[in-house]
């Protein structure tokens, strides 16, 4: 394989003109993989990563990144960050991601912002260049939130579903979700990721005046434009206990952590079939989530 990940050849700019000019040349491809190929710090961020992934990419991978840069980039990143915690892991043409010795299938997927032309995508973040240019904007949480049930429904679910007939599959080994939610590109709200309001369904925050104890309102469905419900309680029934936890960054790749994976959190699903191992999970900043009769508390860790 190559040992660089921008396999066509792109020129190195210094402008944004210049830059456009390039990614008129290549319209069928990634324009973040275009940008990054003709950055050379981007570029060397990166081919740093693919050094280090290059033996378990599978044989579509650099095809596929130049259509797919979020997606395959950060399952690069993903795969990094499991050989940095020092987990053997393995990377098949065919599967899940990654399959961890004895700890978890890994399957990774990172939702884009969707087609601009359909109203359910997630707008484009103004940026102001100059004072007069300042403003109000409100931030898109509901389609942010379909953006990310939706991925998780169309790569790893459905995926799941497909992998059981396999001869090496293993219904006992625990499932996890990595997710990357960087392209969506809003502002989160700190005190609740947007991935967490994806798997229980929290909303806004709540405050008794009276005792200053807090909670967050709850809802199980978000509508699309149409009115079509989409669940956002994927991990608040049993339904979908072969989910046993959701790893996440909220950082696109060429944003993470000067440490691999300090980015990166954990999440168990509490109606588990098959838990992760303890150890796994102190391998990241994490919450946890118990039941507790019919509530669901939930703790972070960090």
């Amino acid at each position: 394989m190559s040992d660089t990940i921008f396999t066509v050849e792109l020129p190195l700019v210094e402008t944004n003109e210049e830059l456009e000019k390039v990614k008129q040349m290549y319209p069928k491809y990634d324009s973040y993989f275009i940008a990054s190929g003709c950055c050379r710090e981007r570029r060397e961020k990166f081919d740093k990563l693919w050094k280090k992934y290059k033996p378990y990419a599978d044989r579509h991978f650099l095809n596929q990144i130049r259509t797919s840069f979020h997606q395959r980039s950060w399952e690069m990143y993903v795969g990094n960050v499991l050989l940095e915690k020092k987990l053997i892991i393995q990377s098949q043409n065919e599967g899940p991601d990654f399959v961890i010795d004895n700890v978890a299938y890994i399957e990774c997927v990172a939702p884009t912002k969707g087609d601009p032309a359909k109203p359910d995508s997630v707008p484009e973040m103004f940026v102001a260049t100059k004072p007069e240019e300042f403003r109000v904007q409100d931030v898109p949480v509901d389609k942010m939130i379909l953006r990310i049930t939706q991925s998780i429904k169309d790569k790893a679910l459905d995926q799941y579903e497909n992998w059981k007939n396999k001869n090496w599959f293993d219904s006992k080994t625990p499932f996890v979700i990595a997710v990357n939610t960087g392209d969506l590109s809003h502002i989160e709200d700190p005190g609740m990721p947007n991935v967490l309001k994806a798997l229980f369904g929290f909303q806004f925050m709540q405050i008794n005046v009276k005792t200053g104890a807090t909670n967050f309102s709850h809802r199980n469905e978000v509508s699309k434009t149409n009115n079509e419900p989409v669940p956002v309680n994927y991990f608040t029934s049993e339904e979908f206990g072969f989910i046993s936890g959701v790893l996440f960054s909220a950082k696109i790749v060429l944003n993470h952590s000067e440490n691999l994976g300090d980015d990166c959190v954990f999440v168990n699903n509490p109606f588990a079939k098959n838990s992760v191992n303890e150890s796994f999970v102190r391998l990241f900043k994490n919450w946890t989530v118990n039941k507790e009769d019919d509530k669901l508390s939930l703790k972070k860790n960090y």
